[in-house]
């Protein structure tokens, strides 16, 4: 007598769809703010994040010391942006937290998006020693990433002369024949202070 042969059904497994997981405004905010501090730390200052409740519009603060100069205290606030240019308006509201500060702090204002034309007219005219950084927010997450990859503009107006007037800020062309081209994947931003490039703290 014959059996009919019975043949299992393959078990089939379903593979568990994770939805991609979006980072909030205010992760990405933190995350900047962290890469910030993470590039003035190597730099030679000492900041500290301060961002939150009660900060009156500080988000980070602490001493940088730069070579052949008194150590002097530096407050900023972050902006961090995929496309937005910050305005003028950022710069009146940094005015107003300048203006509680000690006399021996500058303040510094940093973007991810840069700032428009009438912004750095703004900061320029300013009485208080302010000064715009545009750091690239785009490989926040690896911190290896070199101080002259993320740094992409440095400019100050004249009361911040006191403090970082000897910083120099030169181009680094990857290509002589692009000289022209306002294209930053042309180029990076090298800092130098008396004619020597700015060095990092080995120890931050």
């Amino acid at each position: 007598m014959f059996r009919p042969l019975t043949v299992a059904a393959p078990k089939i497994r379903f593979a568990r769809f994770a939805w991609p997981r979006f980072i909030s405004t205010v992760e990405s905010g933190t995350a900047y703010e962290n890469h910030t501090i993470s590039i003035f730390n190597r730099l030679g200052a000492s900041l500290e994040r301060t961002g939150g409740a009660g900060d009156h519009g500080v988000d980070f603060r602490g001493p940088w010391t730069l070579p052949d100069q008194q150590q002097f205290y530096l407050v900023g606030q972050c902006k961090y942006y995929e496309r937005k240019k910050i305005g003028p308006s950022v710069i009146r509201e940094w005015e107003g937290v300048m203006s509680r500060q000690e006399l021996d702090t500058l303040g510094i204002v940093v973007a991810s998006s840069g700032f428009t034309p009438s912004c750095i007219q703004e900061a320029l005219s300013s009485i208080y020693p302010i000064a715009l950084v545009a750091i690239d927010g785009g490989d926040m997450s690896n911190q290896y990433t070199s101080i002259e990859q993320s740094i992409r503009g440095f400019v100050w107006n004249k009361a911040a002369d006191t403090f970082i007037g000897k910083l120099v800020v030169a181009k680094k062309h990857y290509d002589l024949c692009k000289l022209d081209q306002a294209d930053p994947a042309m180029y990076t931003i090298q800092l130098l202070w008396n004619g020597q490039p700015l060095p990092a703290s080995v120890n931050k």
